[in-house]
C-alpha cells in the first residue's frame, strides 16, 4: 500500500472519530429524554397485571415478544419449498436459539457476564425457552408425519432421539408454575438433568460429519463447557481453595427463641468487594442430607466502601434450606456453624449518588433488598460523596413480630445517621394485621421512626417527596430541587391502598 493512501487513512480516521465524539455530545442530552418517554408510556405502564399464572406483562415487554416471535415465525417460514422443508429449519432455528439457553449452567453467572440483570436474563431465557419449544414440537410433528416408514424405536438413534424429545418436553411441562413452585432446588436440578439429556439425544440425532446444525450444537456445548469452568475457577478462587485457606464457615443465629427471622454470617477466608444490592448463591452440603443438591441465593445487607472479609444475611425460613438451618438453630439454642460455598457476589447495583430524596419501599423480608442501599445512602450522606438530604423507608408488615425481629437493624440505621443532627433518615412502618392502639404510634425512643395502622398509600408517598417540601431548605435562597430515586422490594400493588 502506497504511504500516502495510509496517511490519507489514517488522517481521515481521526477526523471521523472526532465527528463522531461531536455527535454523540450532541445526541447525549436527548436519550435522557428519549428514556423517559419510553419509559413512561412502555417500560412502566402494564399490558396484564400481575395474575396467578400470568404476568405482569409491561407493553414493552408485549411488544418485544412479539417482535422475538414474529421474527421465528418468518425465518422458518420464509423461501421453504415444502412442510418437511419448513420443518427441518425449525429444528435449526430451534438449535441456534438453544445456544444462549444452555450458554452457562446458572443464570446468575450468565447475567453478570451481559451485564444484565436477573430478573431480565429469566425474561429472555423464558421467551427463548418458550420458543425453542415450539420449533421442536413443529419439527419434531412434520418429521413423524413426513419420515414414519423410516422412524423405528429398534434403531439406538431413533430411539435416543425419542428420549431427547421427551425430555425436552418434560423439561418445558416442569416449568410451569405448578412444578417451579414446589421446591427451587428440586427444581433446578432437575430442569438441568433434562437439559443434558436432551442435549445427548439431539447429538445422536443429528447426521454425523460437518453440517450447520452440528456446528450449532458443538458451540452450545463449547460455550457451556467454558463457562463452566469459568464459574468452577472463581468459585475456587474467592472461596479462597486455591491459596489453600480453608472453607468459608456460615454462622446462623437469631436473637430471640420464635423469631422469624434468622442471622446469617459467612465468614470468608478471602475478602470481596460487595455492591449495595448484590447476592451471593450459598452451598451448606452439612446442613442436612438433601443440602448438597440446594443452594439458594441470599441478599447481603452489610455494607461497606472497600472488601469485606464477613458478610451478613437475612434467612428467611421459607425454602427447604432456611428451614433446615432455622430448625438447626432452634433445637440448639445456640448459634449453627457450618460449612459453606458461595458464589458471587451477583447482581447489577443501583446507582444512589446523584438523587437528592430517595424513597424507600418494602415489604416483609424484602427489607433484606433495601438495607444495604440505605446504609450506602447515610455512608455517602457522612462522607459527602453522595447528593442525598433525605432517605423515606416505607415498610410494610403483617405483624408486630416481624419489626420486632428487624429492630435492631433499623436502630444500626438511625445511630449511624447522626452527622451533625442531619437525620436524613425516616422510617415508617405499615401494619396491616395486627392491632395499634392508636393510627399513629412512634417506636422507640425518638420520632424518626411512626407505626401506622393499615396499607401506605404510595401515590400519595410518591407526590409528597416528588414535591420537596420535607426537605428543610434556607429561607430567601433558592434552591432546586433534585432527582428522586424510588426503591421497592417486595411489595404486592395489590395491597397499597390509596386515599
Amino acid at each position: 500500500m502506497d504511504i500516502l493512501v495510509l496517511y490519507a487513512i489514517v488522517v481521515g480516521s481521526l477526523l471521523g472519530l472526532l465527528l463522531v465524539l461531536q455527535a454523540l455530545s450532541f445526541i447525549s442530552p436527548w436519550t435522557t429524554v428519549l428514556a423517559r418517554v419510553v419509559a413512561r408510556h412502555f417500560s412502566y405502564p402494564y399490558f396484564l397485571r400481575r395474575h396467578r399464572l400470568l404476568g405482569p406483562w409491561t407493553r414493552a415487554s408485549v411488544i418485544l415478544h412479539i417482535l422475538y416471535a414474529s421474527l421465528n415465525i418468518f425465518l422458518f417460514l420464509f423461501r421453504t419449498a415444502s412442510v418437511a422443508a419448513a420443518g427441518k429449519r425449525a429444528g435449526t432455528l430451534a438449535l441456534i436459539n438453544l445456544i444462549f439457553l444452555v450458554s452457562t449452567p446458572h443464570l446468575s453467572f450468565l447475567s453478570d457476564l451481559l451485564g444484565i440483570s436477573l430478573r431480565m436474563c429469566h425474561r429472555i431465557h423464558r421467551a427463548m425457552g418458550w420458543t425453542v419449544a415450539a420449533l421442536l414440537l413443529f419439527h419434531v410433528c412434520t418429521a413423524l408425519f413426513s419420515q414414519r416408514a423410516d422412524f423405528s424405536l429398534q434403531q439406538a438413534n431413533d430411539l435416543l432421539t425419542m428420549i431427547g424429545a421427551i425430555s425436552f418436553a418434560m423439561l418445558f411441562v416442569w416449568c410451569l408454575p405448578l412444578f417451579r413452585s414446589l421446591s427451587y432446588g428440586t427444581f433446578l436440578r432437575f430442569h438441568q438433568g433434562l437439559t443434558v439429556l436432551g442435549l445427548y439425544g439431539i447429538w445422536r440425532h443429528l447426521p454425523t460429519g460437518v453440517s450447520f446444525p452440528m456446528i450449532c450444537l458443538y458451540i452450545s456445548m463449547g460455550t457451556l463447557a467454558m463457562t463452566c469452568l469459568m464459574q468452577i475457577f472463581h468459585m475456587l478462587y474467592y472461596n479462597g481453595l486455591l491459596a489453600g485457606r480453608g472453607f468459608p464457615r456460615a454462622i446462623a443465629s437469631c436473637d430471640e427463641a420464635g423469631s422469624s427471622i434468622v442471622r446469617m454470617r459467612l465468614i470468608l477466608p478471602r475478602a470481596i468487594h460487595v455492591q449495595a444490592g448484590q447476592w451471593i448463591n450459598l452451598w451448606m452440603p452439612t446442613l442436612s442430607w438433601w443440602s448438597w443438591m440446594h443452594t439458594y441465593p441470599f441478599i447481603v445487607i452489610s455494607f461497606s466502601p472497600g472488601k469485606q472479609g464477613i458478610l451478613d444475611l437475612i434467612v428467611q425460613p421459607r425454602s427447604a434450606t432456611s428451614a433446615a438451618l432455622h430448625r438447626a438453630r432452634t433445637e440448639n439454642m445456640k448459634a449453627v456453624s457450618v460449612r459453606a460455598l458461595f458464589s458471587g457476589p451477583h447482581g447489577v447495583s443501583q446507582s444512589v449518588a446523584h438523587y437528592e430524596t430517595v424513597l424507600a419501599v418494602a415489604s416483609g423480608h424484602g427489607i433484606a433488598a433495601i438495607l444495604p442501599y440505605m446504609k450506602k445512602i447515610i455512608h455517602g450522606y457522612n462522607t459527602s460523596t453522595t447528593q442525598a438530604r433525605r432517605l423515606h423507608f416505607v415498610w410494610q408488615v403483617e405483624t408486630l413480630d416481624v419489626v420486632r425481629g428487624g429492630q435492631d437493624l433499623l436502630n444500626h440505621l438511625l445511630e449511624d445517621d447522626t452527622l451533625d443532627n442531619g437525620y436524613i433518615l425516616s422510617i415508617s412502618i405499615y401494619v396491616t394485621k395486627d392491632k395499634l392502639t392508636r393510627d399513629r404510634l412512634p417506636f422507640g425512643n425518638h420520632k424518626r421512626a411512626i407505626l401506622y395502622q393499615g396499607f401506605p398509600d404510595l401515590r400519595e408517598l410518591i407526590s409528597q417527596e416528588a414535591s420537596g417540601e420535607m426537605i428543610e431548605r434556607l429561607p430567601h435562597i433558592e434552591d432546586e430541587a433534585g432527582k428522586m430515586l424510588v426503591l421497592g422490594e417486595g411489595l404486592d400493588y395489590n395491597q397499597v391502598g390509596s386515599s
